[in-house]
Order: structure tokens, then C-alpha cells, then sequence
């Protein structure tokens, strides 16, 4: 039975547009943390303006790779956050290094949901959130069987995504895996009453991917009410009488943090710059031991993963957010939430990654870039921005968090967003 809010409200009324039944498909949602905490902003942003929202999601796992407390997997279980119905079905949680189980993890969530997609069928339309890209199996179903027309907000590119990923070891399987999604994700495109995309260069490049509406670009947004500037007084956490740059998120091989270690170990003249790592992943135990080796494991130190809501304070005893990513082509077409997530908190940015996401640095004003997986770029990015002092930082956050009021809010993204699911439903 729904629960969520009615069909229209005055808040839909305010903005101009009527309440609609949405359902959205994503693998993720909250309690998960970092990256898979995107689709609960999307979702809850388009909720407070007036629609109806369902989600499909499976049970949270991310990022220990095991289902977290006060969860039991189960075929299927329905819960309420925030007013929206989620059903959770079950997968094959797996964060690892494993090939063999992160492709069952992938796998099993898109069966399990393609099954369930008749729990759907009643909306208007739906929002599916591709990443990953076997996601879209359950839209497409949906749509086969009851005409329910779907969106897509692409969030990574595939197939060039698992096979920069290198789980698929054999050169003849991988090239096998590249030609059947790519076939695949074509049907996926031209049955889309609409491709968004999360950075221009994406969009561009998913326009030749047999879309049959061209591609917009609406660049990720984070929880409003939870990345915002920290209040004074808030408790410090990091240790005292450094300058700590700090990088919070998802610790994997593709963020090629270990640039990051090694620049803190350039700077031998400046021992009062350290690097902070808040999160966990498949290659913390790695640069732990990169640490030690180079003889910096006191000026880098690795936190765990913390709370959405005690980042804000955490953030804002760092001098720079660093955002970092390998450099292969198809990161060039993304911007990693973690900058919006910056801007949002009134954060400097250290961007080491190339493309679309350096260009909204730089084009804001809202820190420094630096080319991807350069050691001595990003030293000399840490030496100058500490250099800048309290103040000139402070000038660099404050553009930023000008920047993503402007152009990257959830109430930006939402409308823009909302527009496009009407007019899709329209069609």
C-alpha cells in the first residue's frame, strides 16, 4: 500500500508542476554510505517536490560487503524513509577484489529486481539510476511487459567502466563482456524516453550510443540539508598542529590514492602537511603499508568510515577535499560527487582528475586541479594551497559554495530533472 505523500501538494503547485507517480530503480540507497548515497538525495529531492515516489533497491551492503545491522536478506521487504516506499530484494553482497563475486552481486540485484518490477507498474514513469549498468534489465522489462516508459540517469559509462576495472583478467572474455553490454546498453538507449548524464562530456558521448532523444547532462547533487558549512564550534577530530589535506569516500584501486601518499612524502621540507583519509575499501590495507614503507605513516592517517552527518565538521578541519581518480578516458567524463559534496560543505578542492570534473574547479573558483595520479603536481598543489593560509583558502571555498548554490543544488537538479520525467511521461 503507498504511503507517500498525494499526487499533488502545494509545494508541487508553488513550482509549477503537478505530483506524479515515480518509481525508481537503483541497487543502492541509504543507510549506504558515500557514492551509493546519491540515488537517496535524487530520490528525496524529487520528493519534496510533490511527486510520489516507490523505489526498488536491494538490502545495504555497501561498503563492508555484507548487510548491514538490523537487516536479514529476505525475498523481499518493504520499508518507509522519508515518506518514500522502498522494497528491498535480494543480491550477492560483495565490495571485494573478487571478480567471480562482484559479478554475482551485480547479477543477482538485476534479476532479483527484474522479478519485482511489476511493483512499478502503477507509476508514470521511471527513474532508473545505471550504475551499474545491468540495473537497466528491470526497466527494460517493465517497459516491455507494461508500456511504463523509464529514464535514464547514467552515472558511470559502461562497458568502459569493468573493463578499465580489470576484473576481467582474460583479454578474449573481456573483449567478449565489451561486445555483449555494448549491444545490450544500445536496446537499453533506444527505449529511453530520455538519457540524463552526469557531466557534458558523458552526454556527448552517449549521444552516439543510439539514444533516441540527445542526452542532457545534470551533474550529480548531495543531501542539501546534510553538506552544508559546519557550525563553529564544532569538536576537533583530526590531530592537532597539522596542515591536514583530506580525501572522504570510497578507497578503491580507480582513485589511485597512492599519488596522494606519495606526494605527502615529496614534501619532506614541510612536515607539518599531512593527508587524512576518512572511508574504507579494497586498497586502504594497501596504501597503509605504502605509508609505512615511504616513512609517512604519522603524517598519513587513515579514519574509518564516519556518518553522513559528522562529515561537514570533519571536512572543515581539513585545509583541501582531494578528489582523485586514475587517469584513463573514461573518467574524463565524469565529476565524482565528492567535488559537488566539497562545494557544497564551503571546502576547497584538490582535483586530480582530468575532464569535466578539473574544469568545474577551475571554472568556479573552487580550488586547485592538478593532472591525475602526479605525485609532484599534487605536492606542489598542497605546498601552495597551504601556503594560501586560513584566509585565501577560505576565498577559494566560498566561490565554490556560491557555485554549487547556483548551478549543482538538489533544488537545481530536481527541477531540471522533474521536467525531463514529465515530459517523458508526456511522450
Amino acid at each position: 500500500m503507498r504511503t507517500g505523500v498525494p499526487e499533488s501538494s502545494g509545494a508541487a503547485d508553488a513550482r509549477g508542476c503537478s505530483g506524479m507517480k515515480i518509481g525508481m530503480i537503483t541497487q543502492w540507497y541509504e543507510p549506504e554510505t558515500g557514492a551509493a548515497a546519491h540515488p537517496t538525495a535524487i530520490a528525496r529531492a524529487i520528493h519534496k517536490r510533490g511527486h510520489q515516489v516507490r523505489v526498488l533497491t536491494g538490502f545495504p551492503s555497501y561498503p563492508q560487503g555484507r548487510v548491514h545491522s538490523g537487516y536479514t536478506m529476505r525475498m523481499r521487504q518493504h520499508e518507509q524513509r522519508d515518506g518514500i516506499d522502498l522494497l528491498r530484494v535480494p543480491d550477492v553482497p560483495s565490495h571485494d577484489e573478487s571478480a567471480v563475486r562482484r559479478a554475482l552481486s551485480l547479477v543477482s540485484f538485476a534479476g532479483s529486481a527484474t522479478l519485482n518490477a511489476g511493483w512499478l507498474k502503477g507509476a508514470d514513469v521511471v527513474l532508473t539510476y545505471l550504475t551499474p549498468a545491468t540495473v537497466g534489465l528491470a526497466s527494460w522489462t517493465l517497459n516491455r511487459l507494461h508500456g511504463v516508459p523509464y529514464v535514464l540517469y547514467v552515472q558511470d559509462l559502461w562497458p568502459e567502466t569493468v573493463i578499465a576495472s580489470g576484473f576481467i583478467g582474460n583479454e578474449r572474455l573481456a573483449s567478449t563482456a565489451e561486445r555483449v553490454l555494448s549491444a545490450s546498453l544500445r536496446q537499453l538507449y533506444a527505449r529511453a524516453e530520455a538519457i540524463v548524464a552526469i557531466s557534458p562530456s558523458m552526454a556527448t558521448t552517449l549521444a552516439g550510443r543510439g539514444a533516441r532523444q540527445a542526452p542532457v547532462s545534470i551533474p550529480n547533487w548531495v543531501e542539501d540539508e546534510v553538506f552544508t558549512p559546519a557550525d563553529p564550534g564544532w569538536t576537533p577530530q583530526l590531530p592537532p598542529g597539522r596542515t591536514w589535506f583530506m580525501y572522504a569516500g570510497g578507497i578503491g584501486e580507480v582513485q589511485g590514492l597512492d599519488a596522494a601518499v606519495r606526494a605527502v612524502a615529496l614534501l619532506e621540507d614541510r612536515p607539518e602537511i599531512g593527508l587524512a583519509l576518512v572511508g574504507d575499501g579494497v586498497a586502504r590495507s594497501g596504501l597503509e603499508a605504502l605509508a609505512e614503507e615511504l616513512g609517512v605513516s604519522d603524517r598519513v592517517i587513515f579514519l574509518g568510515s564516519r556518518p553522513m552527518e559528522q562529515m561537514p565538521a570533519l571536512m572543515a578541519e581539513a585545509a583541501a577535499q582531494v578528489v582523485s581518480l586514475r587517469d584513463l578516458p573514461l573518467f574524463r567524463g565524469t565529476i565524482p560527487s565528492k567535488v559537488q559534496a566539497s562545494m557544497a560543505c564551503g571546502a576547497p578542492v584538490l582535483c586530480a582528475v582530468a575532464g569535466d570534473a578539473a574544469d568545474l574547479v577551475t571554472r568556479t573558483g573552487a580550488g586547485v586541479a592538478v593532472p591525475p595520479q602526479s605525485p609532484d603536481a599534487l605536492a606542489e598543489a598542497m605546498r601552495s594551497m597551504t601556503d594560501l593560509g586560513d584566509a585565501g583558502r577560505r576565498r577559494l571555498g566560498d566561490a565554490g559554495l556560491r557555485a554549487y548554490r547556483e548551478e549543482l543544488s538538489g533544488a537545481v537538479g530536481a527541477a531540471r530533472l522533474g521536467e525531463i520525467l514529465m515530459t517523458a511521461t508526456a511522450r
